[in-house]
């Protein structure tokens, strides 16, 4: 039986020597792989193989950044310039603009309904093997062919059956997981490993006389196997950039493209045939010059129409903005449709103008009904209100400090009693009940501002004095508010 397991190990260490060999004597550097490589548990020294790996010198390979493909569903493959990102229902990448490799890049914007994803996610794994084999995939497959040459080493060297079986089902548990951490390279030499090893194994539990089995089930993982296109021609890469345009269902988004594919065939003319140039320059100004155009129609349609909503709006002119609303969606019709979401926006803002005028309408409505109350109140506070007014400058000295001069303060206050009599008259609407209550609280105060001014004189008080300054400052702002109040409910509503 040893003699066999001896024969596999050889077997194993055969494949190792082949592994390298193909390998053309390379000595590409380890790097991280692509995932969390399992180490093999150290329980004792760490095989000397092991140890070379690990502290080999980084290779020092640098490839040209991968072009990605998104395929659309009608079979046509946009180059992208490294992976593309899906956000919600649209599909963002970078396209080369006139090169393959050039440094002038367009982002693309495109709804990933447009986009075949089922051949879109093969190309973008097989293009992340081809990048991933032509920079460290050999490294990586080196370190694992040392780290299994070193546990061999160690099988061979170890007297203690238990420790040959924990090297062995650590290096057997290595090389299951190999293949899926990096892509599925060189698996079918992998398997070959790792059936040998899987026989020595369980010799190894026999020697070790243990009695516990594992079923380890190893799925095969094959590399991508869809072929990668060519690089794009500098005029294949203008032309995508055209096809993106066309396919762009964001009109900001087709004019940029548009523009970017014209300003490179500009740039390169000299490079590019001229028939082409001609007919591809002379194809994306007719259409870039239309997209302007109807770019230029709505925007000009979007002035106009909120412009007559809002008239509309502000008189509360119901039918006003349902014309509106109905002439935007004829003119939408007759330019072909062309701004959809513009035209939704549009549709909303018209809806709300809708619902502001129809409140308004109602609003007014509700006003006209009492509008001959409001008028009958309004003449009949206009002396009162009058009054006060002219009696505000006595108001303004008593509130400084400045007089009246003490043989007019009978007067005054006599003329602020009769106006808070006349007002005691007023029955007003419900509405102007609030305001009414403030309009005699103005003549209130103004009559008690001359009474304590009146005192004060009499005493010689100052603290006196600054009481009556304090009424008729309440005097002179409860005036003003109550004007403020009037003049709210009984002015026709208008447009917030």
């Amino acid at each position: 039986m040893f003699s066999r397991r001896a024969f596999r190990l050889a077997v194993v260490a055969a494949l190792l020597a082949v592994s390298a060999g193909s390998r053309g004597g390379a000595r590409a550097a380890p790097q991280a792989p692509p995932g969390n490589e399992p180490p093999l548990p150290q329980s004792g020294a760490r095989p000397q193989a092991l140890q070379q790996a690990a502290e080999a010198p980084p290779a020092a390979v640098t490839p040209p950044a991968p072009l990605f493909r998104v395929i659309l569903k009608d079979g046509t493959a946009l180059v992208s310039y490294g992976e593309f990102t899906r956000v919600g229902d649209r599909v963002v990448f970078s396209m080369p603009l006139d090169s393959p490799r050039g440094e002038r890049l367009q982002l693309v914007n495109l709804p990933a309904s447009a986009v075949n994803w089922e051949s879109t996610e093969q190309y973008t794994a097989a293009t992340r093997y081809a990048q991933y084999v032509a920079s460290r995939a050999e490294a990586d497959y080196a370190v694992l062919t040392g780290q299994v040459a070193g546990a061999l080493s160690e099988i061979a060297l170890a007297k203690d059956p238990a420790r040959r079986l924990q090297i062995a089902e650590q290096t057997r548990r290595l090389l299951a997981a190999w293949p899926a951490e990096h892509l599925g390279y060189r698996s079918s030499d992998v398997n070959d490993m790792l059936s040998l090893l899987g026989s020595t194994v369980s010799e190894l539990r026999g020697d070790a006389r243990t009695r516990q089995y594992a079923f380890d089930l190893v799925a095969t993982i094959e590399p991508p196997s869809m072929p990668l296109l060519p690089d794009p021609t500098a005029t294949q890469a203008i032309e995508q950039v055209l096809l993106a345009a066309r396919l762009s269902d964001v009109p900001v988004e087709r004019i940029t493209l548009l523009r970017s594919a014209i300003s490179a065939i500009d740039e390169k003319a000299a490079q590019l045939p001229k028939n082409w140039v001609r007919q591809t320059r002379a194809s994306a100004q007719a259409t870039l010059d239309a997209e302007l155009a109807i770019e230029r129609r709505y925007a000009e349609l979007s002035r106009a129409t909120v412009a007559r909503a809002n008239a509309a709006a502000s008189e509360a002119d119901v039918r006003g903005v349902e014309k509106a609303l109905s002439t935007l969606r004829a003119r939408d019709r007759a330019l072909g449709g062309k701004r959809k979401d513009q035209v939704a926006g549009l549709l909303a803002l018209l809806q709300e103008k809708l619902d502001s005028a129809r409140r308004l309408r109602l609003l007014r409505d509700q006003w006209a009904r009492k509008a001959e109350a409001f008028r009958a109140y309004q003449n009949q506070v206009r002396s009162p209100i009058e009054r006060l007014a002219k009696l505000e400058p006595r108001l303004q000295d008593v509130k400084a400090l400045a007089g009246p001069p003490i043989s007019s303060l009978p007067d005054l206050m006599q003329d602020f009693e009769r106006v808070s009599r006349q007002l005691a008259l007023i029955k007003p609407p419900d509405d102007l009940v609030p305001a009414h209550a403030t309009l005699q609280s103005a003549a209130e105060l103004g009559q008690q501002a001359m009474r304590t001014r009146e005192r004060a004189t009499v005493q010689g008080d100052v603290a006196v004095a600054w009481d009556a300054s304090s009424a008729a400052a309440g005097s002179i702002m409860m005036l003003a508010e109550a004007r403020r109040q009037i003049d709210a409910v009984t002015r026709q509503p208008e447009l917030r």
